[in-house]
């Protein structure tokens, strides 16, 4: 089945409008800080609103954030979406309270990833679990981010190995300098790890560079969930406005771009829509409602 290529209301054409191939969406997985959500703490009516049609449509929502599950418990409630969802930047897939999918960093690697964060002031590290993390240091700076997982770190990590057999999904460093991202970019691009950056209108003024097993990224969680779901790429949405969200723009068969991210990221996409403030992720799930197959 395809579909048209007069573009509805509130869509523009992307960077990658030409090579789009239109087709029927199935699952459509939607970035949450600066796309779900924007400067307040949870969705608004008319984007709630939006994956409810979609959903009555046929149509499968998730969600793909940095956050952990504890991170997103209220939002998930609020938007009633069914997923499957991407979680710790791609480094969980989760589906009716099941994790179908996991990549895991290492205590090696965590420890590397520890012993930087001792090397300047401008930064520190969160370290997470499956739920909950630990924290370099117990930095006042990050209380945003804190206020925004709606949890308290577990406690200041030394190393690894007290963790024992916990799995870490994910360690995620906050910046607080613009200096530190030049800094720490050099430094991760020496590890073997799948490295990306992020921020949120919810913490002004703060960077995340979240940092996963290689291979764990929110395209290869996507290409994990399809999979599961049985759906074929050509067959998923995706929508994303930063620069973690470029791998599952890259493989799904709708790349779309919110109106207020980078040019990059608009480049990255096959099509535009309405900036957050603007509900362009409503916009975008009205139109990919009417592509959408019954099921």
């Amino acid at each position: 089945m395809t579909v048209t290529t007069s573009l509805p209301a509130g869509l523009a054409p992307g960077g990658r409008f030409d090579e789009w191939q239109p087709s029927a969406v199935s699952y459509v997985v939607c970035d949450v800080d600066g796309t779900l959500v924007g400067p307040a703490e949870l969705a608004t009516s008319e984007v709630v609103a939006a994956i409810g049609r979609a959903q009555r449509a046929g149509l499968r929502v998730g969600y793909a954030t940095g956050r952990m599950r504890d991170g997103v418990r209220e939002l998930q409630e609020q938007l009633g979406a069914d997923g499957p969802h991407v979680l710790h930047n791609g480094a969980e897939v989760r589906h009716n309270g099941t994790t179908v999918a996991r990549w895991a960093l290492t205590h090696d690697q965590v420890d590397a990833l520890l012993a930087l964060a001792r090397e300047r002031s401008d930064l520190y590290l969160e370290v997470y679990g499956e739920s909950g993390f630990h924290v370099s240091s117990l930095d006042e700076r990050a209380r945003p981010h804190w206020d925004l997982l709606r949890a308290e770190p577990l406690g200041v990590l030394e190393r690894a190995a007290d963790l024992g057999d916990t799995p870490v999904p994910k360690a995620t460093f906050a910046l607080f300098s613009d200096e530190a991202l030049p800094w720490l970019e050099a430094r991760l691009a020496a590890l073997d790890a799948e490295v990306g950056t992020a921020s949120s209108p919810r913490t002004p003024g703060m960077v995340f560079t979240n940092v996963n097993q290689p291979g764990a990224t929110k395209g290869a969680a996507i290409r994990a969930a399809a999979s599961h779901l049985g759906v074929e790429l050509h067959q998923v949405a995706a929508i994303g406005d930063a620069g973690n969200d470029r791998s599952m723009l890259a493989v799904a068969g709708t790349a779309i771009a919110m109106g207020q991210a980078e040019l990059q990221i608009r480049a990255a996409a096959h099509l535009v829509t309405r900036s957050v403030d603007e509900d362009g992720v409503a916009a975008a799930l009205d139109a990919l409602r009417t592509w959408a197959p019954a099921r």
